[in-house]
């Protein structure tokens, strides 16, 4: 009998020391992966009664806030994101529970969540975040957006010493304010509309292409034509040599993603071996708004920022002397305070619909501002994109 009771004594004890280990286990050591599941619904329910920070632009003005949504007895309260301005709609990105975060919703997503001290913790409140101003105006954004109207294409405009980003737009948009419902229609649409074409669009340069070569050919030291915008774009080249254009787009970071608070995409060189072109060389409005800030400003290329201030560690890089900028200013086409370059890319070059650059910088005497058009199935050049990068440089001036 002593015996019997020393056993079952015994396997009680482990069963205790077993739940013991188990609760450890799973309360201790898992406990911060099981608490980060995405089924969890304690997770979920805090997600909703999340109040994130406003988006404001760096006038003041609201892009973005958190509606607090009234509850019921049974119900705890919930909060709705609510988007102001359709024009702003590629800066400002979207929140959803169901697909995430996107544009500067999840650039700024730490300081826009907030912390939750511990005794808030304890006491199941409500997470509040902080606002966040970006370098966007809305003025500038709704001249952008108004001047692109229903083209397929992207304007972005650039401060040419902070790097702060002023106006971004991208065509076709969406309404953030319906994405859990439209995301399976948009996700399929031929046209794109979740992509954003400023930072992640790639579009051939076609004539653009021999402000790249002139750049190359002036840190060179190469003789160029007498006339250098009317001589045959492959003999103005020719003194360069392939290598010396690919060097040439290297050094001004076509072939890298930019550094930017929103998604980026590399350019793609032109494989010179597979029959490739110097028309070729591929890249986003926002690697062309770098470069003109570069020949704005003295051959330093800006670390763009959606921030407003812009950081103050964001130092520029030179990727040409200043000698070389102020040839290239000198070589730059002028109409009324833009200067800047047109050119259109051939189906040759998209594999498809021909589409039609702006590449400037204002004012001509003491530029300030760095602006890319890109609108896509449009060979009109100059005539339908410089209104566009006109009306948005007037926009920011005002």
């Amino acid at each position: 009998m002593t015996r019997n009771i020393q056993r079952l004594a015994q396997f009680v004890l482990l069963g205790f020391a077993l739940m013991a280990a188990s609760l450890v286990y799973w309360q201790v050591v898992r406990a911060p992966d099981l608490a980060a599941r995405g089924d969890n619904p304690r997770l979920v329910q805090a997600e909703l009664r999340l109040r994130r920070g406003r988006l404001l632009d760096r006038y003041g003005e609201v892009l973005a806030y958190s509606e607090l949504l009234p509850g019921t007895p049974e119900t705890l309260e919930a909060v709705q994101r609510r988007y102001l301005h359709p024009e702003a709609t590629h800066a400002i990105g979207y929140y959803s529970l169901r697909y995430g975060t996107g544009g500067a919703e999840a650039a700024f997503d730490p300081l826009l969540r907030g912390q939750l001290p511990w005794l808030d913790q304890l006491l199941h409140r409500p997470q509040i975040g902080y606002d966040a101003t970006l370098s966007i105006g809305l003025g500038a954004q709704h001249a952008a957006d108004q001047g692109l109207g229903e083209r397929r294409g992207a304007v972005l405009a650039l401060d040419v010493a902070t790097g702060e980003v002023l106006a971004l737009v991208s065509h076709p948009a969406y309404d953030p304010n319906t994405l859990d419902d439209d995301w399976d229609a948009l996700a399929e649409d031929p046209d794109a509309p979740l992509l954003n074409r400023a930072t992640q669009g790639v579009y051939p340069l076609g004539d653009l292409a021999r402000l790249v070569g002139l750049a190359g050919l002036f840190s060179a030291g190469i003789t160029t034509p007498l006339d250098p915008l009317s001589t045959p774009l492959d003999e103005m080249l020719a003194p360069l040599s392939d290598s010396g254009y690919l060097a040439t787009a290297r050094q001004l970071g076509f072939d890298a993603a930019p550094p930017f608070d929103l998604l980026t995409g590399p350019g793609l060189l032109p494989d010179f071996d597979d029959q490739g072109t110097a028309r070729d060389l591929a890249v986003t409005p926002l690697h062309m708004a770098r470069f003109a800030a570069a020949i704005a400003d003295d051959g330093r290329l800006p670390i763009p920022t959606l921030a407003y201030p812009a950081p103050p560690s964001s130092w520029p890089e030179r990727v040409f002397a200043p000698s070389v900028a102020a040839l290239l200013q000198a070589h730059t086409p002028t109409f009324e305070h833009m200067a800047g370059w047109a050119g259109v890319a051939t189906p040759q070059e998209t594999g498809d619909q021909p589409l039609s650059w702006y590449v400037g910088y204002a004012p001509i005497a003491a530029p300030r501002y760095a602006v890319v058009v890109v609108v896509e199935g449009s060979q009109d050049g100059q005539a339908v994109t410089l209104p566009i990068a006109r009306q948005t440089v007037d926009a920011i001036q005002r």
